[in-house]
C-alpha cells in the first residue's frame, strides 16, 4: 500500500468524482465528453477535475486529435494503487484538513445508509452497508486482519507487504479490543440528483 505524503495529492484521491475520473480512465484513452457521459455530468464541470489529475501526474495525455473546428483530447490513468496510507508526519501536521476529507468521503454513505434505514427496508434498494466487528486480537493478528480485508476486495495484492509502522515484540504480542468497521457504498447511490 502506498503511503501518501502531499495533502494536496491525499485531497484528489478522497474526491469520489476524481476517483471516478480515474478509474473510467484506466482500461484505455478517454476524452473528457467520454467521461460525462459515462458519468452523466455535463463535460463542463469535468475539465477542472481532468487538469488537476493531469497537473498531479494521475492522469496523462496520450493523444490529441482534431475534430473539426475542435481539439479532442485523450487521457489515460496513470497507473496507481486503489488504496493508500496517510503518512503519519502529514496526518500530524494538517489532521483537522485531512479528516474534513475523511468526512467527505464517509458522511455520504452514512446518509445513504440511514435514509434505507428509515424506510424500514430490510434489503436495501441502493447499494450500501456497514458492518461492525469487536475483536479481541494481538497487535500482529490486528495488523494481518487489516491486511488481509484490504487485499480481499482488491486493494492490494495478496502477499504485498505495506509500508506500514513496525510493532515493537511487546505490542504485537499484546492482545487488546479493536473495532473493524466497513462502511461500503455505490457512491452513485449517494450522489444527489442533479436539478
Amino acid at each position: 500500500m502506498k503511503k501518501i505524503n502531499s495533502l494536496a495529492l491525499t485531497k484528489l484521491l478522497l474526491d469520489p468524482r476524481r476517483r471516478t475520473i480515474l478509474d473510467l480512465a484506466k482500461e484505455r484513452p478517454v476524452t473528457v465528453a467520454e467521461l460525462a457521459a459515462a458519468m452523466e455530468e455535463k463535460p463542463s464541470r469535468l475539465y477542472y477535475h481532468v487538469k488537476l489529475l493531469e497537473e498531479a501526474e494521475l492522469l496523462e495525455l496520450v493523444e490529441t486529435r482534431q475534430q473539426g473546428n475542435l481539439v479532442e483530447k485523450l487521457y489515460r490513468a496513470k497507473k496507481r494503487q486503489s488504496s493508500f496510507r496517510l503518512d503519519p508526519e502529514l496526518l500530524s501536521q494538517h489532521s483537522d484538513e485531512i479528516l474534513g476529507e475523511v468526512r467527505n468521503v464517509l458522511e455520504p454513505g452514512l446518509r445513504l445508509l440511514a435514509n434505507e434505514m428509515k424506510e424500514g427496508k430490510s434489503r436495501p434498494d441502493k447499494h450500501v452497508d456497514l458492518s461492525i466487528s469487536i475483536r479481541q486480537l494481538t497487535g500482529a493478528e490486528w495488523r494481518e486482519a487489516h491486511r488481509h480485508a484490504f487485499s480481499s476486495i482488491g486493494s492490494q495484492p495478496s502477499g504485498e507487504k505495506d509500508e506500514e509502522e513496525v510493532l515493537t515484540p511487546e505490542e504485537a504480542d499484546r492482545k487488546s479490543k479493536y473495532a473493524f468497521v466497513l462502511l461500503s457504498y455505490r457512491i452513485e447511490d449517494a450522489e444527489p440528483p442533479d436539478e
